[in-house]
């Protein structure tokens, strides 16, 4: 990042935190979810211009579940050439911390706020046995995982706290158990539920 001509991330202050931490003072343009789309075409026009620009995270994996995916389109329509350097990702580190056998797995991104919506998305993998990740704030968790118990039936579930940042935390139980002590839980939440399986081993 210290060589590129324009960086860009979704949280300046967090962003500013990060590259101080690393030594490098630097301007940064805020691309987050409210970003107009001008916003966006001038920064994919400062690549055109031949200027190498980088979009970074200070947690997970930038363009999964944020507003990245808008520059990388962008940037693809004007015919910029788009790399990524692999880093954390928070779905596929809660995968495996989950211990869940995951060959197969949806990931939702973040859920959907209305009962109906979330109820219709569980529902779909009532029989299934495909492990289901998704993103959820901790002051929705409860309700989300009591939805998931309605509609999917007893699983054992993960729910990993904060993840690839400073304070990560996974704590695993059945549905029923964490419906009731996530009312608790604080942070940013990745969740794994396993799929369906014939018999629930013991423990969890």
């Amino acid at each position: 990042m210290q060589d590129a001509d324009v960086l860009a991330c979704e949280d300046t202050s967090v962003g500013a935190r990060l590259l101080a931490a690393n030594g490098l003072r630097r301007s940064i343009i805020r691309l987050d979810e409210h970003a107009p789309e001008s916003k966006i075409r001038a920064v994919v026009a400062e690549a055109v211009a031949g200027k190498s620009v980088v979009y970074f995270s200070d947690a997970g994996t930038p363009g999964v579940s944020d507003p990245g995916p808008a520059l990388v389109d962008s940037a693809y329509e004007q015919g910029v050439v788009v790399d990524a350097v692999p880093g954390p990702s928070a779905a596929m580190t809660a995968i495996m911390l989950s211990g869940f056998f995951a060959q197969k797995f949806v990931f939702f991104g973040f859920m959907a706020r209305k009962p109906g919506a979330i109820k219709a998305e569980f529902d779909a993998y009532a029989e299934s046995t495909t492990t289901l990740v998704f993103f959820e704030a901790a002051n929705r968790l409860a309700k989300t995982l009591t939805h998931a118990h309605a509609a999917l039936g007893e699983r054992r579930v993960a729910v990993c706290r904060e993840m690839t940042k400073s304070h990560q935390e996974v704590i695993r139980g059945r549905l029923s158990e964490l419906a009731i002590s996530a009312r608790t839980f604080k942070g940013e939440c990745t969740v794994v539920l396993e799929g369906k399986r014939k018999t629930l081993a013991r423990g969890a």
